[in-house]
């Protein structure tokens, strides 16, 4: 009785981690170093905006726009996951016009981290909004969209 109870269960358990590493391995086919980079840039953004607005915070607030430059300037080197679903010949202006917005994300980060190192809030606040609006329109143009 007890072998047979263990024998079940042993199949049980294989048949759920066979499931498991099979649902993993599927999850981790869209994995990439762009779409890495791109959840560093999208959490510490969600911190940043709060920490924004309050001055006590622009040491810390200077310390996230820096960890969001360095991963938007690793991100300029790859391209996008949607380049291939692009015609062939369109394909050199998707990833050239996906570089020319991450140069002004990069550039909107670089002036960000200034602001707040200069401990101008008015001005942060400012780029903020600047950032969230061309992140947006960005993801509008270059970010597959997300099938329901």
């Amino acid at each position: 009785m007890k072998l047979r109870f263990l024998l079940t269960l042993s199949i049980l358990l294989g048949s759920f981690t066979g499931l498991t590493s099979t649902s993993a391995s599927a999850n981790g086919d869209d994995h990439t170093e762009l779409g890495e980079q791109m959840e560093v840039i999208g959490k510490t953004f969600r911190s940043l905006r709060r920490a924004v607005r309050d001055p006590a915070k622009n040491a810390e607030a200077a310390e996230m726009a820096g960890k969001m430059l360095a991963a938007a300037q690793a991100s300029i080197d790859h391209d996008p996951m949607w380049t291939a679903d692009q015609p062939a010949d369109e394909q050199a202006d998707f990833v050239a016009g996906y570089k020319k917005e991450m140069e002004k994300f990069i550039q909107l980060l670089t002036d960000l981290k200034a602001a707040l190192e200069a401990d101008d809030n008015e001005k942060a606040n400012e780029i903020v909004g600047a950032l969230r609006d061309q992140q947006r329109s960005s993801h509008k143009a270059y970010k597959k969209p997300d099938e329901d």
